[in-house]
């Protein structure tokens, strides 16, 4: 093979990679999968490049969002091997950062720790200044789940540092709806509603619907807190509809759990049934052991609720192992209270999520 032939193959091979990553940002999975496999197929045979190791984890986080972690995870090792022998630091850097996501995703969360904490170091010694404020970004997410909120807003704050700096608003929105979780989380969701409102607008700018039906599932959590049953049913209305549409199984889950919390508290406990069901097989299928720990939770509500005192306390203790793998305190403490209302005989209803 010549160098001019070479080079054409390559190029070629990028322009494939290019067309496979804006299928993937558009949720069109399928055809991101075919054009990955594609640019793969036409680089076979030329030696390691840095464009390999790129198209090992683009397929990865395809199959990842499809629920498909292991495999995911093996073709994110290679590119990180891969990028590791040509010296390629950013890329390491990137294929690291998405081992971690996946071990978050898997409840093993000293292992994400870690890995981002190796992926964030390749990515500050390369400059790579936007994978380094999503690594910030991710870390917020993972302490926000352990109950650290001090721990989780100083790295959101780093992520949108570094987000203002190459001016990327997009990632800037991320962090905005990150932030509202976070007041929610504190018990101030009247405090998350412009966080919300700025991350939707950056999203509907941009025409980036997953995104905007990321953003809108999270504001129907807070108005849920604030008890605006009507407006919560129609947000999380439309960003059901907005994450299935993206093919996005972890953010139907996620979904469909907030619109079962909706229904506990609204007392519609068949239609809670429902949406509870099926955010709990697909939590289940995705090996998510936060969905499935906090779908358990709503879950045995509804059985406290309903007087089956076995089958709360059985939902209940599977939540709260779940959260105690992932270090949850937070949610493993108030969990920990539901079991205790029972065990200590409290027969007084418990109240909703």
């Amino acid at each position: 093979m010549t160098v001019r032939t070479r080079e054409a193959s390559l190029e070629k091979g990028l322009v494939l990679a290019r067309r496979g990553r804006s299928a993937e940002k558009r949720r069109d999975l399928a055809e991101a999968l075919d054009l990955y496999a594609e640019a793969h197929a036409l680089i076979e045979g030329l030696g390691p490049t840095p464009l390999e190791a790129n198209l090992l984890r683009g397929p990865g986080s395809v199959l990842r969002d499809l629920g498909d972690l292991e495999r995911a995870d093996l073709l994110y090792q290679d590119s990180a091997a891969l990028a590791e022998s040509l010296g390629e630091i950013g890329a390491k850097a990137s294929a690291l950062n998405c081992r971690a996501v996946v071990a978050q995703r898997q409840g093993r969360l000293d292992d994400a720790v870690d890995l981002y904490g190796a992926a964030r170091s390749l990515a500050a010694e390369a400059g790579e200044i936007r994978l380094f404020g999503m690594i910030e970004l991710n870390l917020g997410v993972l302490w926000n789940v352990r109950g650290d909120l001090d721990e989780a807003n100083a790295h959101y704050e780093a992520a949108l540092n570094s987000f203002e700096e190459v001016g990327d608003d997009e990632a800037r929105a991320w962090v905005l709806n990150n932030v509202g979780m976070l007041f929610t989380a504190r018990g101030r969701a009247v405090e998350a509603e412009p966080y919300y409102a700025r991350a939707l607008e950056i999203a509907q700018a941009r025409r980036d619907r997953p995104l905007e039906g990321i953003v809108r599932t999270n504001h129907g959590e807070a108005l849920i807190a604030l008890e605006r049953w009507d407006d919560a049913e129609r947000e999380l209305g439309v960003a059901l509809a907005l994450v299935q549409e993206g093919q996005d199984r972890t953010r139907e889950a996620e979904a469909l759990h907030q619109l079962g919390r909706l229904s506990v508290a609204t007392g519609n406990h068949d239609l809670a049934r429902a949406h509870l069901a099926e955010a709990l097989r697909l939590g289940s299928l995705l090996d998510d052991v936060l969905i499935v720990s906090q779908v358990l939770t709503e879950r045995g509500t509804i059985h406290h609720r309903e007087g089956r005192e076995d089958e709360a306390l059985e939902d209940w203790s599977r939540a709260k192992d779940g959260f105690v793998a992932l270090g949850a305190t937070r949610q493993t403490g108030e969990v920990t209270t539901l079991i205790e209302s029972i065990r200590g005989g409290d027969s007084r209803p418990v109240p909703a999520g």
